[in-house]
């Protein structure tokens, strides 16, 4: 009898380990893939050099649609941006904040991480420092990198302040902590 459940034991950690590594696998699969696909993204501007930010913003609306944001490391592709941060807006998009650039500078956008409809954000807390984020607009295509990730009070909007170069910083809830925010930045490569 023994004997029997010694048997049945090692083969369950068996199937276990074997089930944990396809599943491990499977995720990197995924993941190598998206980036094998974002590769082909071609990183252009279709507007002139802008200096003056406001003669973008002022021909964007309230919930217009403005673009596609890509992150290969969090299987995040292809997800609609929309102006404005306001909860109507979230439930459907990534939300651009509107104080803050569309394409030449530091462009703001925010996303819920849980709760069904529009959680982009859901893997944010998942990226890593070097990892590729593709902005997809009417006015072209950047590729940004990873250098920032940090939490950050929900009355912080420091990160969101206009910049010399040209940056993404993506915000979103912290779970269980309703008072703090995920920010993510990354500069234009």
């Amino acid at each position: 009898m023994k004997k029997g459940i010694k048997m049945f034991t090692l083969i369950a950690i068996i199937v276990i380990i074997a089930l944990a590594i396809s599943i491990f696998a499977y995720f990197k699969i995924r993941i190598y893939l998206a980036n094998k696909k974002a590769d082909n993204i071609e990183i252009v501007d279709t507007i002139e050099q802008v200096t003056d930010t406001n003669t973008i913003q002022t021909q964007i609306n309230y919930d217009d649609f403005l673009g596609y944001l890509t992150i290969p490391d969090i299987l995040l592709e292809d997800a609609p941006i929309k102006e404005s941060t306001e909860l109507s807006t979230l439930s459907e998009a990534i939300g651009h904040f509107t104080s803050t650039s569309l394409y030449q500078g530091n462009v703001g956008l925010a996303s819920h991480n849980s709760g069904g409809n529009g959680d982009y954000f859901k893997n944010l807390k998942n990226i890593d420092i070097g990892s590729e984020i593709y902005y997809q607009t009417k006015y072209g295509t950047k590729r940004y990198i990873v250098n920032t990730k940090t939490e950050i009070d929900e009355t912080d909007f420091s990160y969101l302040q206009e910049t010399e170069d040209n940056r993404i910083t993506l915000i979103t809830c912290v779970a269980g902590q309703k008072e703090k925010r995920l920010c993510v930045q990354a500069i234009e490569n």
